[in-house]
């Protein structure tokens, strides 16, 4: 009888995932952006997979001698690249010396620099390149960068609550008959608190049979030995 109501609890548990939307976990991704002598590759980002929670990293590969870069990240996006809840890079320089550990001779030496955005940085933010010669800022190029939203569901493939095929009415219809708008993320939730009160109460059926096939069960055994 318990392993029965173990099956039957894995089968709830199985309808009860099956109800929510396809939504997958974001895997981070990183683009990269190579920093050469007269140009940035890519400079302006607006490719709709770059999406928020990914990263960025710039990679100095300017091979002038003496020459170093600096990334400025305008994150508040107020034109200001300085302020102080900006990202601003160290000066890469093309290569950095390490001693006989692998260790960095110089701790301020850097040839790339990375900046995560979090989940909520949707929107354009502008940055800029400095190209130096011996630490004097000789040009200074501007870009920008677009994070999209991170949208999981596929387009075109209905969700749980869609209604899609003939007779379905658009969220506008539905407004203008029934007086107030219903969304699907409203039937989404209906469905849900329905299916666990449901699943609540297939609990309690289960637990209640259980109880009752153990009472039989003692009143047959008292049965007997009354009878011996």
């Amino acid at each position: 009888m318990a392993q029965k109501a173990r099956r039957e609890m894995v089968v709830i548990s199985l309808c009860l995932l099956l109800l929510f939307p396809n939504i997958s976990a974001h895997e981070q991704e990183t683009l990269n952006v190579i920093l050469v002598e007269d140009d940035v590759r890519p400079g302006n980002v607006t490719d709709p997979s770059f999406v928020e929670s990914n990263s960025v990293v710039f990679r100095m590969r300017d091979n002038t001698e003496n020459i170093s870069m600096r990334v400025l990240l305008d994150l508040n996006q107020n034109g200001n690249y300085s302020d102080v809840g900006d990202n601003v890079s160290k000066w890469l320089t093309r290569t950095c010396e390490l001693d006989e550990n692998g260790s960095l001779v110089d701790e301020m030496c850097a040839v790339s620099h990375e900046y995560v955005f979090n989940s909520t940085s949707r929107g354009v933010y502008l940055y800029q390149i400095e190209r130096a010669l011996n630490g004097t800022v000789l040009e200074t190029w501007n870009y920008s960068i677009t994070v999209h939203p991170d949208i999981h569901e596929e387009p075109g493939v209905p969700t749980v609550g869609d209604c899609f095929g003939a007779g379905c009415l658009d969220e506008e219809e539905v407004q203008s008959e029934s007086g107030f708008q219903v969304t699907t993320n409203d039937v989404l939730k209906l469905t849900l608190g329905v299916s666990v009160i449901g699943s609540i109460m297939l609990i309690f059926s289960i637990q209640r049979e259980r109880n009752a096939s153990f009472g039989d069960g003692e009143e047959q055994l008292r049965e007997v030995l009354e009878s011996e």
